[in-house]
């Protein structure tokens, strides 16, 4: 008997596991971007072919799997992960994107890591890439609009968001920062930082078309008992007119190491023609009252289609708030395409 019962539950077991995956619809999809860049200025690799000056290619390839369904109870449902491999990795990255989603109408609740909503989106516009992609490779602290080391990024979170008419708004918990995750019912116990980080986070046009808003607010645990918890305020406004595009964004850090940042970003755009953008964006950083970090790019986007490609110069000054420090340059180039 204690043998039949055990066959009718496995088989009930496998017929809703095909029953899910029948009802479920699979999607695969990637990305790939290369690129080549100029750096003068600073020496980055350690045989630089000519002192103060660096040049190489990049890479980063991505594979992304997920699914969709709706459940016996109605609820929407997703679920995915990404295997990502950037510059000579020997192999994929599977702790990218990770997530399964559950909805109902405009609200969303997500266990996640690297999906969630974060601060990495700001409201000033570009023609090509962030700051923080373009300065790496330079020595600069470039930062990344987002506390905690992306604490929401690196480490699993809870995302619960709300559509409404003019924007979104996420609240996204963290449970344990730096938390990669454990294989199985495991534990992960390396390098996992004790505290939670907090984020709320508004991204929309208040019903005005053309408008765009960003506006965020941050908390993240101390990392020790000497150290101050790190918070970030950010608010940002942008305003398409058509062909011209225009940005402010201003974030507030008070870091943990009991130090306090600022940093304005401005960017304008200039759509040539449908497939063809223009822009020039500035960012001033104030690392604790020290001298200002500007960074200036000018940037040039081409759409093909099946295939992108982008173009900057970088140009920064007074590198990590130090006034001696000698300018630094990049020219970039990135071709990228999604299938």
């Amino acid at each position: 008997m204690k043998n039949s019962k055990l066959l009718l539950t496995s088989a009930l077991v496998g017929t809703v596991a095909m029953g899910a995956v029948a009802n479920a619809e699979t999607k695969i999809s990637g990305s790939a971007t290369y690129t080549y860049s100029f750096i003068s200025g600073t020496s980055t690799v350690a045989a630089s072919p000519k002192a103060g000056n660096d040049q190489g290619a990049g890479k980063e390839v991505q594979l992304d799997i997920s699914n969709s369904a709706t459940l016996e109870n109605g609820l929407g449902f997703s679920a995915g992960f990404s295997a990502e491999m950037d510059g000579n990795d020997s192999a994929f990255d599977g702790s990218e994107g990770n997530f399964m989603k559950f909805s109902a109408g405009n609200t969303s609740f997500m266990w996640n890591v690297d999906k969630a909503a974060n601060l990495s989106t700001t409201a000033t516009p570009k023609a090509s890439t962030s700051f923080n992609t373009m300065a790496a490779g330079t020595g600069t602290n470039a930062f990344d609009y987002s506390p905690g080391g992306q604490a929401q990024q690196s480490a699993w979170n809870l995302e619960i968001a709300q559509k409404f008419d003019g924007g979104s708004v996420a609240l996204v918990y963290t449970p344990r920062v730096g938390d990669k995750g454990g294989a199985n019912d495991n534990v992960d116990t390396s390098d996992v930082k004790q505290g939670t980080a907090t984020d709320i986070i508004f991204k929309g046009n208040a019903g005005i078309d053309g408008l765009s808003i960003v506006a965020a607010l941050s908390s993240t645990d101390a990392p020790s008992s000497t150290q101050q918890d790190q918070e970030v305020q950010m608010l940002g406004v942008g305003y398409n007119f058509g062909k011209i595009a225009v940005g402010y964004t201003r974030s507030t850090i008070d870091q943990n190491d009991n130090t306090d940042d600022t940093q304005a970003e401005y960017g304008i755009t200039y759509a040539v023609a449908d497939n063809f953008t223009v822009g020039i964006a500035q960012t001033n950083t104030d690392n604790n009252g020290t001298e200002n970090e500007k960074m200036t790019a000018l940037q040039a986007g081409y759409n093909l289609g099946a295939v992108s490609i982008e173009a900057y110069y970088l140009d920064i000054q007074s590198q990590n708030g130090v006034a001696t420090a000698a300018g630094v340059d990049k020219v970039g180039i990135r071709m990228g395409t999604k299938f």
